[in-house]
């Protein structure tokens, strides 16, 4: 151990922390002594704070853990002192993700407004793709909204805990359905507890579903209903958007009405029909009607 020795070790952590046994780390563990007890103090925050200002002279960093009725203490060598984050790094990404996500979105609303032969030249697309480029801002805006607070729900949520934690990283996907592979926040230091990281990790996707549910109302609303082909050619594809329980329920609501509803049920009862739908995605609802989604909603059901 670094500077102090377990006797003076104990005694500092003796201050915070009925102590019950004491593991005395090995070459195989991951820290350098680990103390089992109750914490004297109610508020284990203010104990991290001062134990780790004691122990910061010894170049050595506690850890709170909770295993059952037990308070556990691990010691681990060095000190959280994180180098400065290279923000440019973010901001790139960032930019970069938001020309992704346009191109993506460009693209998804081609598909539905072009209605000329197939395998067009570029000079025959631009005419679709100019009409498109509303289309196309829409989603990045809708998408960008439900991804920057997921992240930004992750980073403060860190910052409120004082955890050393990275802008978000945004990471453009060309070429792809949404144009980007999501994004992610860095912790430079272990957090204190687990209740952090669990507050920390808890953030995001709460902060993202805020976003994303008027979102996908918003998208739905902008959304209509349209026939599917009864039969398909060769050749000829057909693609359907999973279904949540939320994303069903969302439909419910703005089209009153539970879609990808089926030509007919055939000698199924309703019921069982979306329960093998909703678990199986079959039977296909070919001849049925289902909503044509709108860039807005499109995003609103990635979120």
């Amino acid at each position: 151990m670094s500077q102090v020795d377990y006797e003076t070790l104990t005694t500092i952590i003796a201050q915070h922390l009925n102590i019950h046994a004491i593991t005395r780390g090995d070459a195989n563990s991951q820290y350098i002594a680990r103390y089992r007890g109750q914490l004297i103090s109610k508020d284990s925050d203010a104990a991290y704070q001062l134990l780790t200002s004691q122990l910061e002279q010894f170049n050595i960093t506690p850890l709170f853990r909770v295993e059952g009725n037990e308070h556990i203490i691990n010691i681990i060598s060095g000190t959280a002192n994180p180098k400065p984050s290279r923000t440019w790094i973010n901001g790139l990404l960032f930019v970069l993700t938001v020309f992704s996500v346009f191109f993506a979105g460009v693209y998804y609303t081609l598909g539905g407004v072009y209605q000329g032969p197939p395998n067009p030249g570029f000079n025959d697309l631009i005419p679709y793709i100019r009409s498109s480029l509303g289309g196309g801002l829409a989603f990045t805006v809708s998408l960008l909204a439900i991804l920057l607070a997921h992240e930004f729900g992750h980073y403060l949520a860190g910052r409120y805990h004082r955890a050393h934690v990275t802008l978000p990283y945004f990471l453009p996907f060309p070429f792809s359905a949404f144009g980007t592979m999501g994004a992610f926040i860095q912790m430079k230091a272990p957090p204190r507890n687990r209740r952090i990281l669990m507050d920390i990790g808890i953030a995001g996707p709460l902060a993202g579903f805020v976003v994303a549910v008027p979102v996908l109302l918003i998208g739905l609303h902008l959304s209509e209903i349209s026939t599917l082909p009864s039969t398909l050619q060769a050749g000829q594809g057909l693609q359907i958007e999973g279904n949540s329980i939320l994303y069903l329920f969302a439909k419910y609501i703005v089209f009153g009405k539970l879609l990808p509803a089926p030509g007919t049920y055939g000698d199924i009862s309703v019921w069982q029909y979306w329960l093998e739908y909703f678990f199986t995605g079959r039977p296909l609802p070919m001849g049925g009607e289902d909503v044509m989604l709108s860039p807005v909603a499109w995003a609103g059901w990635a979120g």
